[in-house]
């Protein structure tokens, strides 16, 4: 059995299909209409629901998610609103009535989705004015055919200027917490079971590798905002679904003079913050990993584990020398993220075993680290070529050289013969360029949707140079800038 919080009711299901996604049930179980399929691919943001955790200081903070990609099981212990939770009786909540006041909504159809959307960054902000940064960053992944934005921005804007909710209101009314406290505690994970299919959603480790020990053939649910897709797009089914959501272990981050060590539940929001300290460039990359509501799904060992050759993070990682911490009931393994990546869509992982950690040495004061990402569109799209260049320099020589690049091959890959080409070199824009030649010889990529063989060689080759011009000094540094 399952049990979260619906809009300030506590639900306890245990009779449902482990495949079904959160709005699916919502719209056809809980008659919650507001929330609307548009995309089934987490990309429109018509689906956005909120979810509330508690911080460490014991304050529920809500986050915007697509529904339409989300695990039923995953809200086991969850605080979750729709739109229908916003308000108390007649009393809107403070971002309905600035939409309504400020002409934000025209068909409707997306508006609710907006809504969320803006609800969690009022929430979030606690009587604080967002920027206009924020805002954009809140809504940007929310479509919107009808208004041209400007007055959903202006709504935003104005959300702050009115009556704060009533305190009967269920987005407001959470001092029960995540967990009802009269609700027996059974101590053991949860388990559906549902004509012949399977859901756990196991709170430990321990319970992990119990589970993995016996079912080595489940498949394991993080943020899903991959996995999402086989479900609700390719329509597939899947007969044993583990959730990791409730495994508080996996979703740490230590850290030590030297490296950081990231739980693979980590989603990309709550990394952000050490990224931004540590590596700046690659947090200007996550801020164009999807939208605000899929880096609150989304998680670092998820886009690594899922083997995707045009996953964003493993070049980073491959760039930074990363550890991947591999763990089943045997025991806890660790190799070089090089060597995880066996073929395309296959990795490491053995049956029973699942990704824990990721370990990432820090920058040392002679090493810097540049990433670029080039797409058709700056944000929300995937990567025609991502490229993370680590140098280790006095000034005057290079010392040492890490390129990666993803979209280039079969899986992530070092630009060996262009490392080479660098060491040693005097740090000066010709070295790059001579040794950017080479990167031909390192790849020979596909011709797909995204761009053909001779733009990403052309791309990568220039990149290279880009990388020498910054790491120079001859060219200002700015955010994970290329888009095609």
């Amino acid at each position: 059995m399952i049990r979260f919080n619906l809009n300030g009711q506590w639900i306890e299901e245990d009779r449902f299909d482990p495949n079904w996604t959160v709005l699916r049930y919502l719209r056809t179980d809980m008659a919650q209409l507001a929330a609307k399929e548009g995309c089934a691919g987490g990309d429109c943001g018509a689906c956005s629901i909120m979810v509330g955790d508690r911080n460490s200081e014991g304050v529920l903070q809500y986050r915007a998610i697509n529904a339409c990609i989300a695990l039923l099981g995953s809200l086991d212990g969850q605080y979750v609103i729709t739109v229908e939770g916003l308000k108390d009786g007649e009393q809107l909540h403070p971002v309905q009535q600035a939409m309504v006041e400020h002409h934000g909504s025209q068909c409707g159809f997306c508006t609710p989705g907006i809504v969320s959307s803006l609800a969690a960054l009022y929430h979030n902000k606690a009587g604080e004015t967002p920027t206009e940064h924020e805002i954009h960053e809140a809504l940007s992944g929310n479509l919107c055919r009808c208004t041209g934005y400007r007055p959903i921005i202006d709504a935003a804007k104005a959300m702050n200027t009115y009556p704060a909710p009533v305190e009967t209101a269920p987005v407001m009314s959470a001092e029960v917490g995540i967990f009802d406290p009269n609700a027996p505690q059974h101590g053991d994970h949860a388990v559906i079971e549902y004509e012949n299919r399977l859901l756990f959603v196991p709170e430990t480790e321990a319970q992990l590798q119990s589970i993995l020990a016996q079912h080595p053939d489940a498949r394991l649910w993080a943020g899903g905002t991959d996995l999402g897709l086989e479900l609700t797009q390719q329509f597939k089914q899947f007969e044993k679904l583990i959730s990791l959501h409730k495994i508080i272990s996996l979703t740490e981050v230590s850290e030590s003079t030297d490296e950081i060590r990231f739980g693979a539940m980590v989603t990309y929001s709550n990394a952000e913050q050490y990224l931004e300290k540590q590596f700046p460039s690659f947090a200007q990359l996550i801020q164009r990993i999807g939208s605000r509501q899929i880096r609150n799904l989304g998680t670092l060992g998820g886009n690594v584990a899922n083997g995707s050759p045009i996953g964003d993070t493993p070049p980073v990682f491959f760039a930074l020398d990363a550890r991947i911490e591999i763990a089943s009931a045997k025991g806890t393994r660790e190799i070089s993220i090089e060597d995880f990546f066996k073929g395309y869509k296959q990795t490491d992982i053995q049956a029973g075993e699942y990704l824990k950690s990721i370990v990432v040495p820090k920058l040392t004061d002679t090493q810097k680290l540049n990433v670029y990402k080039v797409s058709k569109r700056k944000e929300d799209d995937i990567s025609a070529v991502l490229m993370a260049v680590r140098i280790d320099t006095d000034g005057s020589t290079i010392h040492d050289v890490r390129i990666a690049c993803g979209g280039m091959a079969a899986t992530p890959l070092r630009a060996a013969k262009t490392e080479a080409a660098l060491k040693g070199q005097p740090n000066h824009v010709s070295s790059f360029e001579t040794a950017a030649q080479q990167i031909a010889n390192d790849y020979s990529p596909i011709k797909d949707v995204r761009a053909t063989a001779e733009y990403r060689i052309t791309v990568a080759t220039n990149l290279v140079i880009k990388a020498g011009l910054q790491m120079t000094g001859e060219l200002a540094e700015d955010v994970v800038g290329a888009h095609a």
